[in-house]
């Protein structure tokens, strides 16, 4: 090696000094705050090491901030951070996850490919943007912007592990366990009086049944996994079934029997693995009826009788929002805030029977944001099925694992139909692993590991 190898090699491995300075200030921060807790909150001390050791790791480590953000998006509205109510666990799991994105891409230069989904997604942002400025509240603007910029993060985040299969089965690993846990506290809701049918205790429950549809079809996918790995799938379903039925949430069931048509016509294969846990969780949905007749004799009696009150709030809602796209067609009225024009629409004054949202995604979207974010919206649910096409043909992913997706992408596209889910993370979640699975290589094995991010 020559001397100015070797030069090259050792100016390589100093630590530049600005680096020394920044961990030896962090150091003494570090030291004071420990300090000065240990004597004011003595009992909070542990606690506070403990969160602040988890988000150090998760910095460092992208793909357990992403795990923490898998876990905590069935768990949004079953976990309550009391001191501030806008907080959910979703958007600091979201805000540790980007914050862990861009130390990864400022330090270890991770590879990340920017392609045409990226492009669309931040126009929609744009679009929302504009029209935050242009709404009545702002209040209520802002909530909904937030909530979407936390997606548009979720989608850049998850990008970066395309061929990264192990990571990606984790996700839907946490994904599952994550929806029978908060499908167990709806259920607890249900059968402890709380609430008339399977409910998030800061919730609603259509929004937790969007979030357990579109789930299911990735753990049916697990499914593939033998040994005791297969029973506990097996139980997840049969909890994330049961709860789902349990929330008598139609939107979601109209989105999982458009998945069971798709797969019936295109993909016969798949439906004798899917019998059996189907099978289970009918029994288990038979074993709860029987033994809490009453409370769900209840549950269906109310259910029956605000289904048609339902159903004529639900056509006003979107005649409401065809007449604000006629009227704001480039920037709507601005995001969350169709509430405030339901009764303006009809010229009568406003009553608390009105509607807060469409219930319809793609018309929520127009009437809020305008046509040009609807317009993207669409190019990107296409781009999405297409890409989903491109990996079930080349078979790219692991064995099957295109399918799963595209079926819970189906849930999720046929669902908005009925219900305003485009601030929530499914819809996002599916197309992000979509174009993992796009980007990624054919694979003939179980789990394939890739070269994504760390």
């Amino acid at each position: 090696m020559t001397v100015a190898g070797v030069a090259l090699l050792r100016q390589r491995n100093v630590v530049p000094g600005w680096a020394v300075l920044a961990a030896c200030a962090g150091a003494v921060i570090v030291s004071l705050g420990v300090a000065v807790a240990a004597t004011s909150w003595p009992l909070l001390l542990l606690p506070g090491i403990l969160i602040a050791a988890v988000i150090v790791v998760s910095v460092l480590r992208l793909d357990l901030a992403v795990l923490l953000l898998a876990a905590a998006i069935p768990l949004e509205y079953s976990v309550s951070l009391a001191s501030v109510p806008q907080l959910t666990v979703v958007k600091l799991a979201g805000g540790l996850c980007f914050a862990a994105f861009i130390v990864q891409l400022a330090w270890r230069r991770m590879r990340f490919r920017l392609d045409v989904t990226h492009v669309l997604l931040l126009a929609i942002l744009g679009c929302i943007l504009v029209a935050t400025v242009a709404a009545q509240s702002l209040d209520s603007a802002l909530l909904v912007t937030v909530r979407y910029v936390s997606y548009v993060g979720i989608y850049f985040v998850i990008t970066a592990f395309a061929g990264d299969y192990r990571t990606l089965e984790r996700v839907v690993w946490v994904l599952s366990i994550a929806c029978a846990v908060a499908g167990l506290l709806a259920i607890h809701n249900l059968l402890t009086g709380f609430a008339t049918r399977a409910t998030p205790t800061y919730g609603d429950a259509n929004d937790l049944a969007y979030i357990l549809s579109t789930t299911l079809p990735l753990t049916l996918w697990l499914l593939r996994r033998r040994g005791p790995r297969r029973l506990a799938v097996l139980a997840l379903i049969a909890v994330i079934g049961v709860a789902d039925a349990l929330t008598f949430s139609r939107g979601a069931a109209v989105g999982l029997g458009c998945a069971v048509l798709w797969v019936l016509f295109t993909q016969r294969r798949q439906v004798r693995a899917a019998l059996g846990p189907l099978a289970i969780v009918a029994v288990a949905i038979g074993v709860v009826g029987l033994t809490q007749q009453a409370r769900l004799s209840t549950a269906f009696t109310v259910k029956s009788a605000a289904a048609a009150s339902n159903v004529t709030h639900r056509f006003d809602a979107w005649r409401s929002a065809v007449e604000l796209i006629v009227a704001h067609p480039l920037v709507g009225v601005g995001p969350g805030n169709f509430q405030y024009f339901t009764a303006a629409v009809d010229d009568r004054p406003p009553t608390n029977a009105d509607p807060t949202v469409v219930h319809n995604t793609y018309l929520d979207i127009g009437a809020e944001v305008g046509l040009p974010a609807l317009v993207l919206l669409l190019a990107y649910v296409v781009t999405v099925f297409k890409r989903l096409r491109v990996a079930t043909q080349g078979r790219r992913g692991p064995p099957s694992m295109a399918i799963a997706v595209t079926a819970a992408m189906i849930v999720a596209v046929a669902a908005g139909l009925t219900l305003s889910e485009q601030y929530y993370a499914p819809l996002w979640l599916m197309g992000a692993l979509a174009t993992c699975l796009w980007q990624g290589k054919r694979s003939t094995s179980a789990v394939a590991t890739g070269g994504g991010a760390r």
